[in-house]
């Protein structure tokens, strides 16, 4: 497989018009009657079960769930910590973390003018993770979807230079910064292009950047943050089918959703607690971005510091309000000191959950 160039790159996508991807409207109004056990769980795996619930005009009652959490592995002890956390959890699909995949501090990047000098990283840079996403493939993909982390072109750059000078940078000269973002979309595109031959059903694609305490301003975050993830992701979104739309707020909450996601690509959308200061539900979430929607726990509240029967019950309250299409998880990734039995509890009384 040959690496993306910049000259291909530049040919095939227009780098100031940003595509839309609108998701396609997906409404399930049927009620069932309440169940201890989820029909057809025992005769179907979860792949099969998570394809009947994304599945358009799917009338399956079933709620999937998973949590997400840093392992700081790599190799074959990546790969066991995977299937040990996916086998403990119970969860729902297999969901690969992007752990030591960071770009190289790069210090000659001391001015917005300087972007240009960010390099291309080949394929070969990525192959730890291709390594980890090549067995977790074998080990479980009859199983399990197999959906890997894809940092966006903005959360890599704030790799190559603190996330301050980044954010400087945008505001003195997005247009040279963008010299520097196209170089860093051209290294994930190398990445994802591998991860999707090696056999990923989808990615789950971040978005930041745009929170109040860092690019807010609607025009300077869609030229220089936005136009890159919506070419990364709809680059993604042709390679693969199932993608998970992650609006990431772990460095801060956003004024609003609308425009600046509602139009990016992705199968769900996995999102934050909290939008303009207000809470943001499952079911106004469902109803800003059209499509199935994943979420309801704080990472920080009763997943990780409650009693088994605190989970149970938060998740009931959860769920009881819930649109009928949705994925049970939290806003973001736990801490990896969560109680594993606390997940457990959480992703079966999904499974077992049916509105009255």
């Amino acid at each position: 497989m040959k690496n993306s160039s910049r000259r291909n790159f530049l040919k095939s996508s227009s780098l100031g018009t940003i595509g839309l991807m609108g998701a396609a409207k997906e409404r399930n109004q049927t009620q069932t009657s309440p169940l201890k056990k989820p029909l057809n769980a025992k005769a179907k795996s979860k792949r099969d079960l998570m394809e009947d619930v994304l599945q358009k005009g799917s009338k399956s009652d079933y709620i999937p769930a998973g949590f997400f959490m840093h392992f700081n592995k790599k190799g074959d002890e990546a790969v066991k910590a995977h299937m040990n956390y996916f086998k403990a959890t119970q969860m729902d699909f297999v969901k690969i973390q992007f752990d030591g995949m960071s770009l190289p501090l790069n210090e000659q990047i001391k001015t917005a003018k300087d972007w240009y000098k960010q390099p291309i990283m080949p394929e070969s840079f990525f192959e730890p993770i291709l390594y980890v996403i090549k067995n977790l493939v074998k080990e479980a993909k009859s199983e399990a979807m197999i959906i890997q982390t894809l940092y966006s072109p903005y959360q890599m750059a704030k790799q190559a230079v603190p996330w301050e000078l980044l954010v400087k940078h945008v505001k003195e000269d997005p247009e040279a910064v963008c010299r520097g973002m196209e170089n860093v979309t051209l290294s994930i595109l190398n990445f994802v292009q591998a991860a999707a031959k090696l056999g990923v059903d989808g990615f789950y694609t971040c978005a930041q950047g745009g929170e109040t305490n860092r690019v807010a301003d609607y025009q300077l975050f869609n030229r220089a943050i936005k136009s890159f993830d919506m070419l990364l992701y709809k680059e993604v979104s042709q390679l693969v089918p199932y993608n998970i739309l992650h609006i990431c707020d772990y460095d801060g909450e956003y004024e609003g959703f609308t425009p600046r996601f509602q139009d990016y690509p992705g199968q769900i959308v996995n999102i934050p607690l909290q939008a303009d200061g207000k809470s943001l539900t499952l079911q106004k979430a469902s109803e800003i971005f059209d499509r199935p929607v994943m979420g309801g726990l704080d990472r920080h509240g009763v997943i990780s510091t409650g009693t088994v029967d605190q989970v149970k019950k938060a998740t009931m309250d959860v769920l009881k309000n819930a649109p009928n299409r949705v994925i049970l998880s939290a806003n973001c990734t736990v801490s990896n000191i969560t109680p594993i039995e606390n997940l457990r509890a959480a992703i079966q009384t999904a499974h077992e959950f049916r509105k009255e």
